[in-house]
């Protein structure tokens, strides 16, 4: 194996992070700084200088991470894929896999015991909720899913169910008492057939660590502990971690603060603000040179992040040579903004960028809707990251499939959507129902429909024949009321059944505002099924652009990327009240901000559509203090307005969707900041 001269591949700070030969460590890795770059060759130097491969531990949180991890330390040492090499690597569930199938016998977990994948554990607390809640007389009961996630939550937060509960979904706090009894009866009930879900493999492995005699043993299984992304860790994962290296001290972590937008998982930023306390003789290197973005975008994501007080401060650096200003664009409303991103996304074609180097970041799925409408419209593929295409969702179908019945009431995929959304109903009632009504001539005569039934099914037909009898008394020219009064008859099975029927609530509220902007059903209905042809019709081997949430984009890079409705109602998220969880949502905007390489474009719409015509928004706060000088300026692109607002005048591109950068840019006279146009009605 030949001699690797660390000095000449890596940068200044990252050799400095490299080769700390002792103690702890924490490496603050700024977007696109290099992070897995520090890794790799962290194992590489440490086998270099004598440590044997096992006594290494490298933990990482994905195995696609640790995979790739894995073949660049082997190609380092110059080893081949087939060629073993030693090294403790893998996610935390991983490795904790294998120690308890050596170790479980000190806590009485048998070396054969099983995993329940997620499925299998609701499997499981689907049969015992039965038993727990069989007596409450209520319509809908929570879902398996969302018990699963109370559970999940507060074994990673280490906190109470009630606590859990309570931050999760307080709507369900009357049944608290039954949930923890579902809980403890669960923990008995993989106890006695032996198995473990993923989180007991956390929960086994903090034990090992603490508990004698195993604790000793742990305190010197490893000489050197390596972990990646930190600050994504949760409150059990980081006592691990303490508990592994406080004997010898010899531990590494890599992560960005800057980066932690995962509380929802029960990522605590605390462990990566804490570590050097933690650690008090931590040495803290911060990789600061950018590798990925423009000057101008590095630029523009350090003051984005800079208003945060609960932070370690730096300041990146671009290497890169100096490209164009991110732009910031202001259109009418939501649909012009969705026009203009599609004309940027087909002149950014026209320049010879491929598809899949383009990607739309939003807050929240529903910010999509409009957008996938208008690419459909132009033929322009797209492919939708971590979900489904808008009209593909589950919760938009059965919302759809009443309004199909009110037009066709012998549509039999739509019943076949309906009917087993209700308690009772099966595959076989299904069919005894449909049968029977389809011998109707028109849907309001289900009233005069006698169907011999269970007690359960009957009470549920009972219950759709009276919704339906409220539908038919809503005209079909007003959409609007007919999707949210079907909302409202969906919305119990909605909070019982999902984990995020916030977020599916929101589709919901997107759906209705669609609808009525069409003048009755049939013609809704006609473009509906128009957008689902396209998602049937797409060309799968065709690349597409990406569309993504900005959680689902971490970690990834683009050429171009675009962020759309950057308003005061979708970021920070509208439920987001306290500074801590201000500062997340600022977070999440750095980390969208940093996934572009070359360009950038900021939108948002001054007004959108709703069902009683256009209401103003706001833009971002997060907008709002950046220095005019950060940004390039395209306000109210499509429109003839001029806005005019303390001194400074707008005018908008005459003829051109596109931004001229030889054009004078409008600039705030007296401070620093930029000028958003607000207008008073539409």
């Amino acid at each position: 194996m030949s001699k690797i001269d660390f000095a000449k591949v890596l940068n200044e700070e990252q050799y400095q992070a490299v080769t700390v030969k002792s103690g702890p460590c924490l490496v603050l890795a700024g977007a696109g700084s290099g992070k897995t770059r520090v890794l790799v060759h962290k194992v590489a130097w440490l086998i270099e200088q004598g440590v044997k491969p096992e006594k290494i531990l490298l933990l990482t949180f994905t195995n696609k991470a640790a995979n790739e991890m894995m073949s660049r330390t082997k190609v380092l040492l110059g080893l081949k894929d087939v060629d073993r090499l030693a090294l403790w690597g893998g996610t935390f569930h991983s490795v904790a896999n294998r120690l308890l199938r050596v170790y479980g016998r000190y806590l009485d977990i048998p070396n054969n015991f099983i995993i329940l994948d997620s499925d299998d554990s609701k499997s499981l607390l689907k049969k015992i909720s039965k038993e727990v809640l069989h007596h409450l007389n209520q319509k809908n009961l929570p879902s398996p899913s969302l018990i699963q996630e109370v559970i999940s939550f507060a074994t990673n937060s280490d906190i109470s169910l009630n606590e859990s509960l309570q931050i999760k979904f307080p709507e369900w706090l009357q049944i608290a008492e039954q949930i923890v009894k579902i809980a403890e009866m669960y923990k008995q009930q993989k106890q006695k057939s032996g198995t473990l879900d993923f989180d007991d493999l956390l929960q086994a492995w903090k034990k090992l660590t603490t508990t004698m005699p195993t604790d000793k043993i742990f305190a010197n299984l490893w000489e050197y502990i390596l972990v990646d992304e930190y600050q994504d860790t949760n409150t059990i994962q980081a006592e691990i971690i303490y508990n592994l290296a406080k004997t010898h001290q010899n531990i590494l972590v890599v992560g960005d603060d800057a980066q932690s937008i995962y509380s929802f998982r029960a990522a605590n930023i605390q462990n990566i603000l804490d570590f050097p306390t933690v650690f008090p003789k931590c040495k803290i290197i911060k990789l600061e040179k950018n590798y990925r973005s423009s000057p101008e975008i590095v630029s523009l994501a350090n003051a984005v992040i800079a208003d945060n007080a609960n932070q370690f401060a730096k300041n990146l650096e671009s290497v890169l040579n100096p490209g164009v200003k991110p732009e910031l664009v202001a259109e009418n409303n939501n649909f012009s903004e969705a026009k203009f991103l599609a004309d940027k996304i087909e002149y950014l074609l026209t320049l010879g960028i491929i598809p899949q180097e383009i990607a739309v970041l939003f807050r929240a799925s529903h910010h999509s809707q409009n957008l996938e409408i208008e690419l459909n419209k132009r033929g322009i593929n797209y492919e939708m990251r971590g979900g489904l295409k808008f009209f593909e969702r589950a919760h938009i179908k059965d919302v759809l499939a009443h309004l199909k019945v009110l037009f066709n009431f012998k549509d039999q995929s739509s019943w076949s959507r309906i009917l087993p959304l209700y308690d009772g109903i099966g595959e076989v009632t299904e069919q005894k129902i449909y049968s029977s009504l389809s011998q109707l001539d028109s849907l309001s005569e289900l009233n005069d429909l006698n169907i011999s039934l269970s007690a359960k099914a009957d009470i549920s037909w009972s219950q759709i024949r009276e919704n339906f009898n409220k539908l038919l008394n809503i005209s079909q020219e007003n959409l609007s009321e007919l999707i949210r009064l079907v909302m409202a008859q969906y919305n119990d099975y909605l909070m019982s059944q999902y984990t995020d029927y916030r977020q599916r609530q929101d589709d919901l509220e997107q759906l209705a505002i669609f609808a009525s902007a069409h003048s009755n059903l049939a013609e809704f209905l006609s473009e509906v099924s128009l957008q689902e042809k396209f998602s049937v019709n797409d060309d799968k081997n065709k690349a597409g652009i990406i569309l993504s949430t900005i959680h689902q984009a971490k970690g990834l890079e683009w050429q171009a990327v675009f962020l759309l409705n950057l308003t005061s109602r979708s970021l920070p998220h509208p439920l987001c009240q306290s500074e801590t969880e201000i500062e997340e949502e600022r977070r999440l905007f750095y980390v969208a901000v940093t996934r572009a390489k070359r360009y950038l474009y900021l939108s948002y719409p001054l007004s959108e559509f709703r069902y009683d015509g256009y209401k103003n928004l706001q833009p971002s706060i997060f907008l709002s203090n950046l220095d005019s000088n950060l940004l390039n300026y395209n306000h109210l692109a499509r429109s003839s307005v001029y806005a005019q607002s303390d001194g400074v005048e707008y005018v908008p591109e005459q003829d051109n969707d596109f931004y001229d950068e030889d054009k004078p840019q409008p600039r705030h006279k007296t401070k620093p900041g930029f000028f958003l146009p607000e207008i008073d009605e539409w």
